[in-house]
């Protein structure tokens, strides 16, 4: 299978697995949303998200990880990939201790005197916060196992696993109901558990089938390649570090100004984030493998169009469902959780169209990477993110209702794009008209279209079931349209035809198709 087949592949099989995802996701969120009640839903998505973010954070730090694999696997030096293995776990090793060491007391401190709580949940607040730390922990020193999934492009595996997590947390929402104790500590004592078995299985697993997972102590003492893997995955870190704090800091401005139950809403839309970002990271984790061999190689050209692609891309996967979700939302909330937290709507109406925004210059952050000097980037946008925090709090003191933290997204946000593409400018040669031409203008058109094609029913008919299927049918339609006419060149066009047709190719030998 060639590079470009395989990278459809990857894309197809994650892809698919991040709508099974999505879909039972939404069930959980409204079992648990009914389960816990607003006040105990808000305080975890305030004290226990740190689960979800370390996991993020986790998912580009292993990427950052198998960059070096596929890098060293692209130049053809295949013994270089163990050495730089043991190099990738010593650090995340240290990264992982200096998180328990820092993060734990400081945690505790906001939880303790910080944070609105109400005093009968303050000690259930610490125990979730020590058993996210403890989560954290682990999947960090497992991500150079499971960055070898990712260098080797062996995505199918890695849906697998990921799978198992998603059917597992679905089965605990079901039952979170039935539980008569403390439902906050045991949801969160589940989801750690079943966080921490998922990477200790792919630990295993990895270790299993890849001869470079395993365990040199000699090549800990490099300290040429500590330094340069050191340094390249501390700038990752502090770039995404900066969105931790960011998406953090506003849940505790939200707490401190409105308390817990604002939180549920801030909760619900970071659970809508997390389920877009599902649908764009299977394709961001398709293309960083291939990118850094190309690079490897001496490929730029390739490595540089594949960046292209991926905000394209990115950006277009994301309208298919977003456009429609936002006209809908009050509805959908009302249909999914029946009874949703106030402002919960516009958070995520809010929290969508600052995605959208995102991924129209995310392929710079995956070329960045690639090409590896990325300390002015990273540095540069963690600061960025964290500007949010204060134009935040600034709408709050003057007044301003819960969901304005989400026009401060939406302008930070704008304003890393903008200077993302000058960066890109500065380090790899790629123009601003470039970017604007190949990109920008594409996706705006055909999101222009789309918004005009999903005002229809919404004008005509009343919210119900019925207007929500027409407008989600129109808005996905004209997305697949008007990208494949206007925004895809005849270069991408031919790629996706000559690549899937292969592929339905291989899936009617394997009897896939029966």
């Amino acid at each position: 299978m060639n590079p470009s087949q395989r990278v459809v592949l990857n894309t197809v099989v994650t892809y698919g697995r991040s709508i099974i995802a999505v879909g039972l996701m939404l069930f959980s969120s409204r079992w648990v949303l009914n389960a816990l009640g607003q006040t105990d839903f808000g305080l975890y998505s305030v004290v226990g998200s740190i689960i979800v973010f370390i996991t993020m954070i986790n998912v580009v730090m292993a990427g950052s990880v198998a960059r070096y694999y596929a890098y060293a696997l692209g130049r053809g030096n295949l013994g270089e990939v163990n050495h730089w293995f043991n190099i990738a776990l010593l650090i995340h090793l240290g990264l992982a201790t200096v998180l328990v060491l820092i993060g734990w007391p400081v945690g505790e401190h906001i939880i303790a005197h910080i944070l609105t709580i109400p005093a009968d949940r303050i000690m259930a607040c610490l125990w979730i916060f020590r058993l996210s730390i403890f989560a954290a922990f682990i999947s960090m020193i497992s991500m150079p196992f499971v960055a070898m999934f990712m260098a080797m492009q062996r995505m199918v595996e890695q849906a697998c696993w990921l799978m198992l997590q998603s059917v597992s947390v679905f089965f605990l929402a079901m039952n979170l109901g039935r539980v008569t104790g403390d439902r906050l500590i045991f949801y969160a004592a589940g989801m750690v558990i079943i966080l921490v078995c998922v990477q200790i299985g792919q630990v295993i697993h990895a270790m299993a089938v890849f001869k470079d997972c395993r365990i040199r102590l000699r090549y800990w003492r490099d300290g040429a390649r500590m330094r340069e893997a050191f340094s390249f995955a501390s700038w990752i870190l502090v770039g995404n570090l900066g969105v931790t704090v960011r998406d953090q800091g506003a849940a505790i401005l939200l707490n401190l100004h409105f308390g817990p139950k604002i939180n549920a809403a801030y909760g619900i839309a970071n659970q809508v984030a997390a389920a877009a970002n599902m649908f764009t990271n299977a394709m961001f984790g398709a293309l960083s493998p291939e990118m850094a061999s190309s690079e490897g190689r001496g490929d730029r050209a390739r490595m540089l169009y594949l960046a292209q692609c991926a905000s394209k891309l990115g950006t277009i996967l994301i309208m298919l469902f977003a456009i429609p979700l936002i006209t809908e939302m009050d509805y959908v909330l009302n249909l999914w959780l029946r009874n949703p937290p106030a402002y919960a709507a516009l958070f995520c109406q809010l929290i969508l169209v600052t995605m959208l925004i995102d991924r129209l210059s995310a392929g710079s952050m995956l070329a960045v990477n690639a090409h590896g000097k990325i300390a002015v980037y990273q540095v540069t946008l963690g600061i960025c993110y964290i500007l949010t925090l204060p134009l935040a709090w600034i709408f709050l003191k003057m007044g301003a209702p819960p969901p304005s933290i989400g026009f401060a997204f939406i302008i930070i946000m704008s304003i890393i794009t903008i200077g993302r593409t000058f960066l890109m400018r500065r380090l790899l040669a790629v123009s601003l008209r470039q970017w604007a031409r190949e990109v920008l203008l594409p996706c705006v058109g055909t999101a222009l279209v789309s918004v005009v094609a999903v005002s229809v029913p919404v004008l005509l008919l009343d919210p119900s079931f019925t207007r929500l299927a027409i407008t989600t049918a129109f808005g996905m339609l004209t997305v697949v349209l008007t990208a494949w006419f206007f925004a895809f060149d005849d270069r991408e066009r031919k790629f996706f035809r000559h690549n899937a047709l292969k592929l339905l190719g291989k899936m009617h030998l394997l009897g896939w198709g029966g």
